[in-house]
């Protein structure tokens, strides 16, 4: 079935999947060069930013500006993100807007600067993030191509780690890889390195001082949102615009610990949440098929496999207890999906090694590790529908 907007053709196939047409409607921005800021909000990241810095300065397409904005910060970090070349710009006292104030406050500095220039765009990224060398010369490009470009999203991935937890996460992003690899646009703008649209931008801040199209705000992100990336990303889709990636990694730090992944969790999953609150009736169509659907499934998924756990375990007992016997014909072929099933779950992380690869294999860890994940997001729901405030702790 294909229906048109004002902006773009949407095919749904037979999964319901919106597939974007890459050139019906692609007006081209320009063809000149544009001026590109990177900017990277730190709070005490001193063992990380100057690897960031140096990330970004190795690129084929050199930006024309890194700064790094110091904000809440105790250590040296302005120190190592001027020995790694960039410049800072310091956000003095207290930010008690976390990522998205000290975004803001950077923005507001350097308006002057950015509108000086026919085009530019700003990149946002995270400061324990290191990013592949093409992924500025392939962003602008995308953008130059296409007007409507809001954001180019890098694809993130995680960071080697020394224990389970850490490798577990690295699994589940690389199977979140190769979903996203093979849509056009991604389906949230990644914090962790993405190239945004000034003119974007601008517009975004005029709808939110304007109140009409989106929820009423006064800066170019939400201040009061959980996850500040997440609800960019429906603000640009709601606006009118894509948000393309184009094959390109970031690599990010993995929480090593349960509680530090515990309350990253939460607060994606809740942020998420307030995000589809807000956006709920503004979004297109298209969009609410995709995260609305995205938030039943794991809601049922919360509920559902408790319960498939308990009559799982309670179905094994009742076989070790009454030696019930089974037909061979239903043994060969329960055990051959099994088989398949762990197949797939190894190859989906190949790439990784074959620490990966041996963690796939045992299936035990990827089971619990799911588990997990929906009582993370269970929490999340609880303190959602009790529309009560968590405190932000950074992770």
């Amino acid at each position: 079935m294909n229906f048109k907007t004002k902006k773009r053709e949407v095919k749904l196939t037979f999964s319901g999947k919106p597939i974007f047409s890459p050139e019906k409607y692609q007006i081209p921005l320009t063809d000149n060069p544009l001026h590109i800021v990177v900017l990277i909000p730190a709070w005490n990241e001193e063992a990380s930013i100057r690897s960031s810095v140096e990330s970004i300065l190795n690129q084929t397409r050199r930006p024309d500006k890194v700064i790094v904005v110091p904000n809440n910060t105790t250590d040296k970090t302005a120190l190592q993100a001027i020995y790694g070349g960039a410049s800072v710009l310091w956000m003095a006292g207290k930010n008690d807007k976390k990522k998205a104030g000290a975004l803001n406050f950077a923005l507001n500095n350097l308006t002057e600067e950015l509108d000086s220039y026919p085009h530019s765009a700003v990149m946002v990224m995270d400061a324990d993030t290191i990013v592949d060398d093409d992924f500025l010369e392939k962003a602008e490009k995308k953008m130059m191509k296409n007007k409507l470009v809001g954001g180019v999203s890098s694809i993130f991935t995680g960071r080697n780690s020394n224990n389970l937890l850490g490798t577990l996460q690295q699994m589940e992003f690389s199977r979140f890889r190769l979903q996203i690899e093979k849509r056009l646009e991604v389906f949230v703008l990644s914090g962790t390195a993405s190239l945004i649209s000034w003119s974007a931008l601008k517009k975004i801040k005029e709808a939110r001082i304007e109140g009409k199209l989106i929820p009423k705000g006064e800066g170019f992100y939400d201040v009061d949102s959980m996850t500040e990336d997440n609800e960019l990303t429906l603000t640009l889709l709601t606006l009118g615009y894509t948000i393309p990636h184009v094959h390109v990694k970031s690599v990010t730090d993995v929480m090593e610990n349960g509680k530090s992944l515990y309350h990253q969790r939460k607060r994606w999953y809740l942020g998420a949440l307030q995000n589809l609150q807000m956006y709920g009736r503004k979004m297109p169509r298209w969009m609410k098929s995709i995260y609305w659907f995205q938030q039943i499934g794991l809601f049922f998924a919360s509920i559902i496999t408790p319960v498939l756990l308990f009559m799982f375990i309670f179905y094994i007992t009742l076989i070790l207890s009454q030696g019930v016997s089974f037909d061979s014909a239903d043994l060969i072929v329960s055990f051959g999906m099994f088989c398949l099933y762990i197949l797939i779950q190894v190859m989906t992380v190949w790439d990784l090694g074959w620490k990966a690869r041996i963690t796939a294999l045992c299936y035990f860890p990827d089971l619990f590790y799911g588990i997990l994940l929906l009582a993370y997001y269970a929490s999340a729901f609880w303190t959602f529908i009790r529309k009560k405030e968590i405190k932000w702790i950074q992770t």
